[in-house]
């Protein structure tokens, strides 16, 4: 294959360099909707990339940081939840958004890297560091201003809520428990995430 980079180098913060960063990305996620990570080379996205693998291996030291990069740049859209001003409604859109992505094309890539992580160490350790760490970001935020509101106690563990819509959403997926509509997401919400954020130790 020619390398198409060879005539212009891929210089760091570059608009050319962003470029091909975010098309071999786009190629990264055609390639996981088509094959699976399990199945996908480096050499099957470049090739869909239109670019060489040395290029890849510029950006990438290996194939789960290119995936958790492409992960991110899909998410990248969707990355703020509203500031609505209560803890219900940051939730709602919180979860709407979660349920949203679950059932589009990105969400069957996800459920399928999820599947490969759990018996690849490295993918598990690259998607934690990068993917759930901005997901982590957000929820400290939203816990932060319910605190601020008086809503939830100023040591409410924002991972609970990780916990909670990842667990949820992944089981009723795989057991095909029902739609994640909106009287779900109200569900979720209303009778298990403010509960579980709310609650008071004796």
């Amino acid at each position: 294959m020619v390398d198409i980079d060879v005539a212009e180098k891929d210089v760091p913060g570059s608009r050319r360099g962003a470029g091909r960063r975010t098309a071999i990305c786009q190629a990264t996620c055609e390639l996981l909707a088509k094959v699976g990570y399990d199945r996908m080379t480096m050499d099957a996205i470049a090739t869909q990339a239109k670019a060489s693998k040395a290029t890849i291996y510029r950006m990438w030291p290996d194939k789960p940081q290119l995936v958790a990069e492409a992960l991110k740049c899909q998410f990248s859209e969707n990355s703020d939840v509203p500031n609505t001003g209560s803890l219900r409604g940051d939730l709602m859109a919180l979860m709407t958004l979660a349920c949203e992505a679950a059932t589009s094309e990105i969400g069957e890539i996800i459920v399928g890297v999820m599947t490969a992580a759990a018996h690849d160490p490295r993918l598990a350790e690259t998607l934690s560091q990068t993917v759930f760490a901005d997901k982590a970001k957000m929820h400290v935020d939203l816990v932060r201003r319910a605190a601020e509101r008086g809503e939830v106690h100023p040591d409410t563990d924002p991972a609970l809520i990780h916990e909670v819509i990842h667990s949820l959403i992944s089981g009723r997926m795989t057991w095909m428990l029902g739609p994640l509509d909106d009287a779900y997401i109200r569900h979720v919400v209303d009778d298990i995430l403010i509960p579980v954020m709310t609650y008071r130790k004796p």
